[in-house]
């Protein structure tokens, strides 16, 4: 396939052109382009429930987020249900910024799991994209891997 179209995968159904695809594009990002230093690949890739979303093709990859199932104790609202669900690790490719590509993922997975509660750790500066998808802002403002961050959650429909 070489149209960019969105992409979803758990662990086991990724090939290694897919994973290479997002290890790289994931590498670009958080590494390379924000020096972040705390380690990418922390063993939630792996779990059984996490999805593997992408916008690329089958060999690359220029939008990506990994969605994983929240944990007991998972930081939300105090007036809010609980969250299933986790966004993180969203990146985009530096050359393919402003065409919506990370909106394009959050309303896919939106599409597909919106009835259940969601959180997210966004940088603070991007935190208008998620509100754009129904996203409100939670707690302080913090700093996490030398970035300033801070939390949302978005109900289930």
């Amino acid at each position: 396939m070489s149209e960019h179209s969105v992409h979803r995968a758990r662990w086991d159904r990724l090939t290694t052109d897919e994973l290479y695809g997002i290890v790289v594009l994931r590498n670009r990002v958080f590494a390379l382009e924000q020096r972040v230093e705390d380690e990418d690949f922390d063993g939630r890739d792996r779990e059984p429930d996490t999805e593997h979303w992408w916008f690329g093709t089958d060999t690359e990859a220029v939008g990506y987020l990994r969605l994983i199932r929240a944990r007991t104790g998972e930081p939300h609202p105090v007036d809010a249900a609980p969250p299933a669900w986790v966004i993180g690790r969203v990146a985009t490719d530096p050359a393919h910024r402003g065409r919506g590509i990370a909106s394009r993922l959050v309303a896919a997975v939106l599409e597909t799991h919106g009835h259940e509660a969601f959180v997210l750790h966004a940088q603070e500066y991007v935190a208008a994209l998620y509100e754009g998808h129904g996203f409100v802002r939670f707690g302080e403002p913090y700093v996490e891997a030398g970035i300033r961050h801070v939390g949302m959650h978005r109900a289930g429909r």
